[in-house]
């Protein structure tokens, strides 16, 4: 009932900030297009609660689209691709910094994507040779990327 309140309420204001529009505008061709807007205006108002998902079913209409299998999937490969572009992005601003210090260094990152879709990064270290100012080097990266990124010295492998 709550539902149909609202709607009805809606449609009300709708028909009242047409009638109001229409009165203000100046007489002849304005206001006689000025009425085809309100129209359209007020039947949007009017059938607003067949297009929302709180309003009426329309499943019977498409019932195809409304169990589609593929999506799900198509979901996580698109959080998949998202997840690898912010690992990418990341990975680029702290080689950006590292190259204008002239450090090489080996970039780890560990990120995971919650249900919402969000990327969190758990982890992110740099391994740079020994004798690395990683204190001044931390503060450059956190400056570029936003993250509070672990540098440890040591020895770098190649693998």
């Amino acid at each position: 009932m709550s539902t149909f309140r609202t709607w009805a309420l809606s449609v009300a204001m709708a028909a009242l900030a047409g009638g109001v529009v229409w009165l203000l505008a100046p007489k002849g061709n304005v206001q006689k297009a000025l009425r085809a807007l309100i129209a359209v205006f007020l039947l949007c108002a009017f059938l607003m609660p067949f297009f929302t998902r709180s309003g009426l079913n329309f499943d019977w209409i498409l019932p195809d689209i409304q169990s589609t299998p593929g999506i799900p999937a198509l979901e996580e490969t698109v959080a998949r691709q998202l997840k690898t572009a912010v690992e990418e992005e990341i990975a680029k601003r702290i080689d950006a910094v590292l190259a204008a210090r002239g450090v090489a260094g080996q970039i780890s990152l560990d990120t995971s994507i919650w249900p919402d879709g969000s990327i969190e990064i758990v982890t992110a270290q740099v391994l740079v040779p020994p004798g690395t100012d990683t204190r001044s080097l931390a503060a450059a990266i956190k400056t570029q990327t936003e993250l509070d990124v672990q540098i440890i010295a040591g020895e770098q492998s190649d693998g």
